[in-house]
Order: C-alpha cells, then structure tokens, then sequence
C-alpha cells in the first residue's frame, strides 16, 4: 500500500513537472515579447526629443551663435556644423552630412521631409523663435519632398516592414516544411523575396506611395534575403529560441532604430548606432537615397545588406557541417555499418520515401518532385524533433491508415497522426527525452515502442502482425530487423 501510494506521488510530482515545463516552453515567447516592446518600443518612443540633430549654419559667426542659442533651449539636441555659403547646404544635406541647414541672413530652413515629418516640425518648432527673435519670420524650404501620396514621410517604413517581417515569417514556415529539402527552401526564399519587391513596389507606386523607381526593387530583395537567410542560418543553433532570436533581431531592435516610425534623430543614441547595423535602418536609408537623394549615400547601406545576406550564408553553411558532423559521429558510434534492405545498403530512394509523409500528418502534400533535391540536401533542424516512418505488416506490404500516438513519460499524449495509404506517418516527439509510440490498425494487433528522439528528424518503421501474433513488437528499416527501446538520433536507422 505505501509502495503504492508512494508511485502515485511520484508520478504526481513529475505531471507537475511536466506541466510546469510545458508551461514555461509555451509561454516563454509572449513574455520575451512583453518585455522587449516595453524596453525597445515604449521606452525610445515615450518622449521622443532632439538627439545629436546635425544641422549647418552659414558662417562661422553665425554657426556659433547659433550653437549656443540651440544650446540653452535643447541641451544636447543639436549638432551645428559651419557652412561657407548657402550654396553649400542643399549638396550636405543630399550627402546625408547634416539634417538640415539654416541661413541667419535670410533667416531660411532648408530641411527634407523625405527623411521623417516629424524630424521637420521638430526643426521649424525650434527655428522659428530664433528667426522671430530678430523681428523676420522664418522659411522653409522642402529640398526633398516626399511622393503625393506620402502625406506624412512614413511609406517607406511599412513598405520595408512588408520586406522585413515576411522574411522571417517566411523562414518560419519553411522550417515546418519537413518534406522539403534545404534547397528547396533556400530557392523559395530568394523567389519569395524577388516577388515580394515586385509586388510591393507595384502597389506603392499604384497610390503614389514612392517615385516610379526601379532602384527600390533592388533594396526590397536584399532587405527580404538579409532577414530570411540569417534567420534560416540561426535555426540549427538556436532551435526552439528561433522565434525570440530572430524577432529579437529584425523587430525588436530593428523597428525603433530604423528611422522609419521616429527618426533616428529623435531615438536616444544606442538605437541610433543600431540604425547603421540592423537591416531594416539600412534598406530604409538607401530606400531614401535612390528616391529622394539623387541616389548619394547608397553604397554604404547596400553594402550592409549584403553583408546580412553574407551572414546568414555562411550560417546556413555552418549548420551543414554541424548536421554531417553529427551524423557522421552517430554512424561511427553505430561501428561505421549502413542500414540495410534484402542484405545490401539503402539506397537514397527508401530513404526520401521515409521522409516523405502525407498531407494528412504533417501538413504539406507528397510532391515526387521532391526526390531530386532531398537526394542532395538533408532536412532542416526543426525546433520539435519530428519521427517519420512506415507501418508494415509481417509481408513487408504497407498497412493504410494506421493510427500513431506518441505520449510522454508521464502518460500526456504530444502527437496524434493517421497514416497515409502506403503505410508512411509522420508524428512530433520531445527531444531527448523518453516517449511511447502507440500503432494501431484494423485487423492487426497493436504495439507499443519506448524511444528517445535526438535531432530534428529521426526514422523507425513498425511491423504490425496480424490478430492472432502475440510476442514483442518489432521495429525495422525497410525490413530490416532493429531492437525495440532504444535511443534514435537525427539521420540514424539503428535502432
């Protein structure tokens, strides 16, 4: 009785566990969230002020007095550069040296509303008491207005943001795609990327949102591959932390430092720097450049992108190597043998078609045209290791439509999936960590196999016997017999 009650405890405290790590695994995410709008979207954007504004001034006397005055009204606000002539401050406003430029003699503002509204109501808020202060009213002057159809400076930020977060939304997909190869991905994204620009472009110029550009398209595809490839290159690293590391990156800290919502100007000076290095602040100020700017000041950012996009390559290569070094580690640890079918190896066909699973397990429909590229490329680590396999009777013939489940150690069902008409079934486990998978079927008997799962995909098919076999059920590859209860690690056959 005490032997009994004291199971009971024991499995009660580990359901508690259990459901206490499900818990925080489920909602680790919105929390990340929660605290990161409130320390990167309310704390720049509460009370945005003058930060460091560059502005220039004809003449030295009048830079000077110009500096103090906007000294004494907004410590730290501005940055005043001397100019020799009026002449000079349309050419350094266009080179992106300074915001603006202010002429003390004709008491004149020269700003551009291309680069934020805001950033220009700010400098004619603090500009007009000092033209009046000398009895002259003050005028501005627009050197780089924005298309009829940007009423408040702001087209290009969401246009961006359309590049911007559908290339991580895209990548996130695609890491759910388990019967599609890294090549196939990687070719999706750079086409998902070029139509995205086009289409974007398109709708834009439809409400004159932009200048009839072409430029744009350019720095739309390389916004959208910059997110998209360093956010697939960080999934075999980060794994179940993608969602937080790649929002982190390209909306957290990209969105307040882009100078698209606020100006840059106007954001205190960390996410100013970051305005430089985050893709978005770098598609943003080359966006403005090719359509405002005459196209100055553009090589710097788009150098940038592609040195995302560069990352997030040499990333997707990295991750490579880390898979083949792991599998090459799991074959030699199972003593450098291959799984075999009829005595011989298994050829690459048997397994792209246990990588194969049906619109009905995973999602995603069974495309043949497929096999080429699964035959050059592995699967992409997925954040939740993924089993695939075949149920087989005694026959080696499939056995349609079974029903696979997987619970965990505490008895709490993680996945549920009917096979397809070929017998393949495709269900999620828990990695590292013991898991029982139920088969089911009509006219055979049911068994029941414990495993641990190591990696994002891993193989076991089930031989099902008919109703009047009883024994220990047995697993195989293709017919080949494996013993039951074991560890299966990604790409390994031994069971």
């Amino acid at each position: 009785m005490a032997s009994q009650e004291t199971v009971e405890e024991e499995r009660d405290r580990s359901s508690r566990v259990r459901t206490a790590k499900d818990l925080a695994l489920a909602l680790w995410f919105p929390a990340f969230l929660v605290l990161g709008f409130m320390l990167f979207y309310l704390l720049p954007f509460h009370a945005p002020a003058p930060h460091g504004i560059a502005v220039g001034v004809v003449g030295q006397d009048g830079a000077a007095a110009v500096s103090q005055q906007l000294g004494q009204a907004v410590p730290g606000g501005f940055d005043v550069h001397p100019l020799a002539s009026a002449d000079d401050i349309r050419g350094q406003v266009f080179d992106r040296t300074v915001s603006a430029g202010y002429d003390p003699s004709s008491h004149t503002l020269f700003v551009a509303k291309a680069d934020g509204m805001q950033l220009s109501q700010v400098l004619q808020a603090v500009f007009s008491p000092l033209s009046s202060a000398t009895g002259a009213p003050l005028t501005v002057v627009d050197l780089a207005p924005t298309a009829p159809g940007d009423g408040f400076g702001t087209a290009l930020f969401y246009i961006a943001m359309a590049w911007n977060i559908s290339g991580y939304i895209a990548v996130m997909m695609m890491v759910q795609a388990v019967t599609l190869s890294r090549r196939t991905k990687l070719l999706a994204l750079v086409g998902f990327g070029a139509s995205a620009a086009v289409v974007c472009w398109l709708f834009s110029m439809s409400i004159d949102a932009i200048p009839a550009h072409p430029g744009l398209l350019l720095v739309g595809f390389l916004l959208s591959q910059a997110v998209a490839w360093t956010s697939f290159g960080l999934a075999p690293f980060v794994r179940r932390a993608l969602p937080g590391v790649a929002m982190g990156l390209f909306l957290l800290l990209s969105i307040p430092s882009s100078g698209g919502a606020i100006p840059k100007e106007m954001v205190p000076g960390f996410f100013q720097v970051l305005h430089h290095v985050m893709p978005l602040g770098q598609a943003i100020d080359a966006a403005r450049g090719i359509l405002y700017f005459d196209g100055t000041a553009v090589t710097v950012p788009v150098l940038g992108l592609l040195a995302w996009w560069a990352f997030g390559v040499v990333l997707v290569a990295l991750g490579v190597w880390k898979e083949r070094r792991a599998a090459a580690r799991a074959e030699t640890e199972q003593g450098g043998t291959e799984a075999e079918v009829d005595g011989g190896p298994v050829p690459d066909e048997h397994r792209i078609a246990e990588a194969m699973a049906d619109e009905a397990a995973v999602g995603g429909a069974y495309q043949g045209a497929y096999q080429d590229a699964l035959r050059e490329s592995r699967l992409l680590t997925q954040p939740v290791p993924t089993l695939i396999g075949r149920v087989v009777d005694t026959a080696g013939d499939p056995v349609p439509r079974a029903r696979v489940t997987v619970v965990d150690g505490a008895g709490a069902q993680v996945d549920v999936a009917s096979g397809s008409e070929d017998g393949r079934f495709a269900v999620r486990g828990r990695d590292g960590e013991w898991i029982t998978v139920l088969v089911a079927a009509a006219g055979h008997d049911p068994v029941s196999q414990r495993l641990r799962l190591h990696g994002p995909v891993s193989h076991r098919s089930v031989v099902l016997g008919g109703g009047e076999q009883r024994g220990e059920p047995v697993a195989v590859w293709d017919g080949a017999p494996r013993r039951s209860g074991a560890t299966v690690s990604a790409g390994s056959t031994q069971f």
